[in-house]
């Protein structure tokens, strides 16, 4: 009869010893070897008449090896059932004390396993003392007007012209890298972009003044553009702006078309444009509408920033025990590699995402909330709204929801917005049993708090390089 025994390696960290005896094996492979036999198909014999012996020694040691591992394995899975043991994944083989199994000599055999078990904590932080600072975005007249700007040239047609004459003129050209003799590489970078005449470098504007089509200019970079102008032209041209040298690359310049933005009028007609349905009739109500829509994006963003903060803390401030050994053998088992081969980073990274894991696990067992289909798709939507131009006349709700819905048709894609709904849904319920405090802040602040305390990106809504959008 099988025994088994426990030996602690560590906090939460247990070793598993089976040892099967004879008759706890040897039944079930005797029955597998003659199943074997009767199915057996082998030149020089009829089917089921291949003799026992014969069966014994092409199969034996490897049947034999299988039921012995198979009852070791179905002995211990029936303990940790018995003793209600909480693991993770599942037990993992000491391979260094495997037995050697043989046919021609059964006996006895002990197997041993190492499991990690889940710890026991509470979430001390869900409390009213614990508190944190949401930060609201004070939008200023200048930023409403930034956004009307940019509507109107979003909308503008355009008109051909001869050459430039206005600031908000713009000019589509193509690049063509030059090298120093001021020949095209072939092997050069080669690049289709549009941009604004008041974009060029003050210095350099009165060269470009006179221009017309199918003229061409040779320069480097810096000798055209600067400031945050110059790093959009080398991040379109796949140059890297840290690089100071990178500035310098020199490009034939050929002007393909030069045009003009022709703004609308400020009228229903164009209000209808980027708010359909919403019957906005005045030009008061229509920068009341813009105001909202600037304020829900920061509000978005800083809520955001919000629960990723809650999130960290979460994580960094509960107090919780994990067997750390046994996990990194977890880890190099997964990548069917060494242990000693898990390097601090990859452990702490799993470590990491361990924790936010139980952590989650507990807030859904005492929120008692549920993901559902729909939360799922808002995510979704909201994906798509931050990352494509929520002001185009194409992006109807209804053409929100059948791209969204044919979005999440692919399983990695829904996966991945059903772990971001969840998340969101746990942190915002998580965040109304502590204590938020509002924190009025201008935009600069607010961008400078994005840079000091996240990675996360945003775009401005100044929209800089709008001409694009033409």
């Amino acid at each position: 009869m099988a025994t088994i025994q426990r030996e602690t390696l560590a906090p939460l960290h247990e070793k598993i010893v089976v040892q099967v005896e004879e008759q706890d094996y040897m039944p079930a492979f005797e029955k597998t070897l003659k199943e074997y036999r009767k199915k057996a198909q082998i030149p020089g014999f009829r089917k089921g008449m291949v003799p026992a012996s014969l069966i014994r020694k092409m199969y034996g040691q490897a049947l034999f090896t299988e039921e012995v591992i198979r009852t070791a394995e179905q002995q211990l899975n029936r303990y940790l059932e018995e003793e209600k043991l909480d693991i993770f994944s599942q037990p993992l083989w000491l391979e260094n004390e495997a037995p050697q199994l043989d046919l021609n000599a059964p006996g006895n055999y002990a197997f041993a396993f190492e499991i990690g078990l889940r710890p026991q904590f509470e979430l001390k932080l869900l409390q009213p003392t614990t508190e944190l600072q949401q930060y609201v975005v004070q939008v200023t007249d200048q930023m409403v007007d930034d956004e009307m700007e940019y509507l109107l040239r979003r909308y503008a047609t355009r008109e051909k012209i001869e050459k430039f004459e206005q600031e908000d003129d713009f000019v589509q050209a193509s690049f063509e890298q030059v090298d120093d003799e001021g020949e095209v590489m072939p092997d050069g970078r080669k690049q289709q972009l549009s941009f604004l005449f008041r974009e060029i470098d003050q210095a350099h504007r009165a060269a470009w003044a006179g221009k017309q089509e199918k003229e061409s200019v040779t320069a480097a970079l810096h000798e055209i553009f600067s400031g945050d102008s110059l790093s959009y032209m080398m991040n379109r041209l796949g140059l890297d702006k840290n690089d100071p040298s990178a500035a310098s690359t020199r490009f034939r310049i050929t002007i393909e078309e030069i045009g003009r933005l022709k703004k609308p009028a400020l009228e229903p007609e164009f209000f209808n444009r980027v708010f359909p349905e919403e019957n906005i009739q005045t030009a008061e109500q229509f920068r009341q509408r813009v105001r909202e829509e600037v304020e829900y994006y920061y509000q978005e963003i800083a809520r955001e920033r919000l629960r990723n903060e809650w999130m960290e803390k979460l994580i960094h401030e509960t107090e919780i025990p994990l067997p750390e050994a046994f996990l990194r053998h977890l880890i190099a088992r997964n990548q069917s590699q060494p242990a000693e081969s898990v390097d601090d980073q990859t452990l702490h990274a799993f470590l990491h995402q361990l924790r936010w894991t139980l952590i989650a696990q507990k807030l859904e067992q005492q929120s008692g909330l549920e993901l559902t289909q729909e939360d799922i798709l808002q995510k979704a939507k909201a994906d798509f709204i931050q990352y494509f131009d929520v002001y185009s006349q194409k992006h109807t709700p209804e053409y929100i929801n059948r791209f969204t819905l044919q979005l999440l048709q692919n399983e990695k894609t829904f996966d991945k917005y059903a772990t971001e709904a969840k998340n969101q849904k746990l942190l915002d319920w998580a965040l109304q049993q502590i204590t938020v405090k509002e924190v009025p802040v201008s935009l600069d602040e607010f961008k400078a708090m994005l840079e000091k305390t996240s990675s996360h990106h945003t775009h401005q809504h100044s929209h800089e390089h709008e001409h694009e959008h033409a």
